[in-house]
């Protein structure tokens, strides 16, 4: 299933500097050897690191960058389901036999080490490590749809969109984060399942309250946070 924005090929991706967020070397979750295996990989804005239904290939480590999972619907409709940052793993469905279950997309430059499946499944024989670290992985995607669920999905749409700031916040900055790089429009729309208008009524209103100030000489979406305020919009 496409999408109708015009997008590279992952095929189309190359090797250059890394850009933005990375993630240091000790808290990879891939042991030396994995990563010793691996191979370097960049995508930019909007670039398919692998289609739902495909066989995978091979798992990605997230270096530098986010990428966003989607889910297409019966009738088509894709929805974001989930975003993933710098430390964590893409496709370790593999390890089960099983196809790509998400489309991953980069939503801005991207590097990532790639192992591919064959490696993969021989270390994970040679070295107890590797598996540890997939099942702590599994454990924290677990949790994160947890609360993908409870934040994303009840209540009205502002408290909804302050919860998916803080979150962003969160995952790029750090906690607690005073700064936060917005996605796109229709990205937080995907998300949330409302339309990009109504998400951008609400973050005209966040904006006029000064809960979000844009950082001047940023040509990026880029703004400091009010953290009391948005707190108290995501508690309504």
């Amino acid at each position: 299933m496409q999408e109708s924005t015009t997008i590279m090929n992952s095929a189309d991706s190359h090797t250059v500097s890394p850009a933005g967020r990375e993630a240091p070397g000790d808290d990879s979750p891939w042991p030396r050897t994995a990563l010793a295996a691996s191979h370097k990989r960049i995508f930019q804005s909007q670039d398919h690191i692998y289609h739902q239904g495909d066989d995978v290939q091979g798992v990605y480590l997230i270096r530098s960058g986010m990428v966003k999972l989607l889910s297409y619907l019966p009738h088509g409709r894709a929805r974001i389901v989930r975003l993933h940052v710098p430390g964590d793993s893409l496709g370790l469905e593999g390890l089960l036999g099983q196809p790509y279950i998400h489309t991953a997309i980069a939503t801005g430059k991207v590097e990532v080490e790639c192992l591919s499946m064959p490696v993969l499944r021989r270390l994970q024989q040679e070295d107890p490590a590797l598996l540890m670290g997939v099942l702590r992985q599994w454990h924290e995607y677990l949790a994160q749809a947890d609360r993908w669920i409870a934040d994303f999905s009840t209540g009205g749409i502002k408290p909804r969109l302050a919860r998916l700031l803080k979150f962003l916040a969160e995952v790029e900055y750090g906690s607690p984060a005073d700064q936060v790089q917005l996605l796109s429009g229709p990205e937080m729309a995907d998300i949330l399942g409302v339309t990009p208008e109504s998400i951008s009524r609400v973050l005209a209103g966040f904006k006029r309250s000064e809960m979000l100030q844009k950082c001047d000489g940023l040509r990026r979406e880029i703004y400091q946070v009010d953290a009391g305020k948005l707190q108290e919009a995501a508690c309504q």
